[in-house]
């Protein structure tokens, strides 16, 4: 249990057997209506303490009863129970930690998988903080010039930036706003498995591939081309976790309304992709290969190229030359290399995973305000590059403090309090 604030020694006083001066560590009993109970103490002293208050921790057995006891010994002594989030808030407002650190703490708490818990350590870390210190710094210095030379507007022969110069700095602000909101991840993209699509030709054994990697009869097998219609998903075990698995319409050439239909809803799996698996069989020639390296052109996702149906008898085992892809040639029927396969997708996954969560994570809050930010000095750049900066100080200036206000929301050096209160309301109590 924790108890933070200005009085926090005064109310252990109180609850404890003996009087005693605070110092970092002490075990004593807690006075109870019934017998006293033991606990350990560590007290920690403003403002080297998690919310930069006096702050005691007592650490007592877990029994549900004793705890709930203890809770109301406390506040019949003058304690009143924390809101939700008021520990973080309270770090918070004493600047022992600012608003994308503490969003790391709620990040943490919420963590459902692995990859949520080591973005949730960056924000936690501060990495976002630092980045966003060090563009508000940048854009207040240059505000300041702006600011500055309006006071010597009388003056031409002063300039303390030109218009040149001026847009030039803000537009390798714009630039280094738009790197970090294309590379960093959405937090919302944790959520999800890593996605793995099917691609082949129709026939060429996707479907009777899907069931085998997952273990499941989940998509129709026919002999004939073109079961496939629609996407369908499934999980799959790999040795370094699962993944999902999507099974998309058959590659054909364009025609029906149908035929249309199916390749649109290919394209859309393919662009949601982490990884793609271009299924060929013994029947595709290289030129087959080239239009399935085509149809991924334009992804960023991980390939990899599986040759099925290896227990035909006369089927080719060798990779086609020239495709720069691993290569695993692999038995649906049989299940022959399909562990190695199942290996080598983790693998794929697991890679991309760990070079991705080296970015940023974004939440919405945060691409909002960066949003905001660009809009504001792309109005700066504009009236800059069409007037002068010389014409319109004060329009140029008042762009500057837009961005610098929407960049200060996203650490909390500048907002609004119904925007903290959302924030902190999220937490658990005594978080």
């Amino acid at each position: 249990m924790r108890i933070s604030g200005p009085e926090t020694w005064l109310l252990a006083q109180k609850i404890l057997r003996a009087d005693f001066e605070p110092i970092s560590h002490h075990w004593r009993d807690i006075l109870l209506p019934h017998p006293p109970v033991p606990a350990g103490l560590i007290f920690f002293r403003a403002p080297r303490s998690f919310t930069g208050q006096d702050m005691l921790e007592l650490h007592l057995p877990g029994s549900p009863p004793l705890l709930n006891m203890v809770l109301q010994t406390l506040l019949a002594a003058g304690a009143r129970q924390a809101q939700a989030g008021e520990f973080s808030a309270r770090a918070f407002l004493n600047g022992k930690c600012d608003l994308t650190e503490a969003e790391g703490i709620a990040a943490t708490i919420a963590a459902r998988n692995a990859r949520q818990l080591r973005a949730a350590a960056g924000l936690r870390e501060g990495a976002l903080h630092r980045w966003t210190k060090r563009q508000s710094e940048s854009l207040a210095d240059l505000l300041a010039l702006v600011e500055a030379g309006i006071d010597f507007s009388d003056e031409p022969e002063i300039s303390l930036i030109g218009s040149e110069d001026l847009c030039r700095r803000i537009s390798d602000m714009l630039r280094d706003i738009a790197e970090l909101r294309d590379h960093a991840l959405r937090w919302e993209s944790l959520d999800t498995l890593p996605t793995v699509v099917l691609l082949g030709r129709p026939n060429v054994g996707k479907s009777s591939l899907l069931n085998a990697l997952s273990g499941q009869e989940r998509a129709i097998v026919s002999p004939q081309a073109g079961a496939t219609r629609d996407s369908l998903a499934v999980t799959a075990p790999t040795p370094d976790g699962p993944v999902r698995l999507l099974d998309a319409a058959g590659v054909e050439a364009q025609g029906r309304e149908l035929t249309l239909r199916m390749n649109q809803a290919r394209r859309h799996a393919l662009l949601a992709a982490d990884g793609v698996l271009l299924v060929i069989d013994e029947r595709d020639a290289p030129d087959s290969v080239q239009r399935l390296l085509e149809e991924v052109s334009d992804s960023s996702a991980w390939k990899i190229l599986v040759r099925n149906k290896m227990d035909i008898p006369g089927g080719l085992g060798a990779a086609p030359r020239e495709t720069g892809l691993e290569f695993v040639a692999v038995s649906a029927r049989t299940g022959e290399n399909l562990a190695d396969l199942l290996r080598l997708i983790g693998r794929r996954c697991k890679e991309e995973s760990s070079l991705a969560e080296e970015s940023l994570t974004l939440n919405a809050r945060h691409r909002h305000s960066l949003e905001q930010a660009a809009a504001a000095l792309r109005r700066g750049f504009a009236m800059t590059r069409n007037a002068g900066a010389e014409r319109f100080p004060e329009l140029v200036a008042g762009d500057l403090r837009a961005a610098l206000d929407a960049l200060g929301s996203i650490s909390g050096t500048i907002t609004a309090d119904d925007v903290l209160g959302r924030i902190f309301g999220s937490f658990c109590i005594g978080k």
